[in-house]
C-alpha cells in the first residue's frame, strides 16, 4: 500500500487502491501505439482512425494495413482531388479510367465524374461495394459520380412450371 489513504479509510477506498497498484504494473506501450512501424497489429486501426484513414479493410495484411496508414497525410491533403480518389480505387480496381465533366463532348454537368472499368474485367458486387465506399471516403460533398462496369454475380435461378390436358364439356339443360 501508498500510505496515501487516512488511517480512518473505508474498505472500498482500499480495494480501489490496491487495485490502481495493480493497474500500474501493467506494462503499456504508450508510445509504440503512436509510432506507425512499432505499433501491435491489434491497435493499427485506432492508429489509422487517429491518422484519419478513410478507406480500411480488416482482411488487409499487416504491410498494406501500415501503408496505409504512412500514406495518410499526403492523402489528406489532397483530399477530394482527382489524383486521391483514383489512388483509392486502385486499391480495388486495376483497368479502369477516371473521366471528370469537363473531359466529356459536350461537356457534363459541372463536378460530375464516370469511374470506366475497362469492359473486359467482370467485377464481384463485392468489388463494385468497395469502389463505391473509396469513392465516398474521398470525394467532395459537391461531387456526383457513376460507374461504368460489367459485374458479374452468382444467383440460383428456378424454372418451374405446370401442364394441365383435359377436355372441355358444357351441358345445356332441354
Amino acid at each position: 500500500m501508498s500510505n496515501l489513504l487516512p488511517r480512518n479509510a473505508t474498505k472500498l477506498e482500499k480495494n480501489i487502491e490496491q487495485l490502481g497498484e495493480k493497474i500500474s504494473l501493467i506494462r503499456v506501450p504508450f508510445v509504440d501505439l503512436h509510432s506507425i512501424d512499432r505499433c501491435p497489429v491489434l491497435h493499427l486501426p485506432w492508429l489509422a482512425w487517429e491518422h484519419r484513414v478513410e478507406y480500411w479493410q480488416p482482411d488487409w495484411n499487416e504491410q498494406d494495413k501500415r501503408n496505409a496508414i504512412r500514406e495518410s497525410e499526403s492523402f489528406n491533403a489532397g483530399r477530394g482531388t482527382q489524383s486521391s480518389i483514383s489512388s483509392l480505387i486502385g486499391t480495388v480496381v486495376d483497368h479502369y479510367q477516371l473521366k471528370a465533366w469537363y473531359e466529356f463532348n459536350p461537356p457534363q454537368k459541372p463536378f460530375t465524374f464516370v469511374v470506366i472499368v475497362s469492359p473486359q474485367y467482370l467485377l464481384s458486387i463485392e468489388q463494385l461495394l468497395q469502389v463505391h465506399t473509396a469513392i465516398d471516403a474521398t470525394k467532395s460533398a459537391r461531387d456526383n459520380y457513376s460507374i461504368s462496369a460489367k459485374v458479374k454475380t452468382t444467383c440460383d435461378f428456378y424454372l418451374t412450371g405446370s401442364v394441365t390436358s383435359g377436355t372441355k364439356i358444357h351441358l345445356e339443360s332441354l
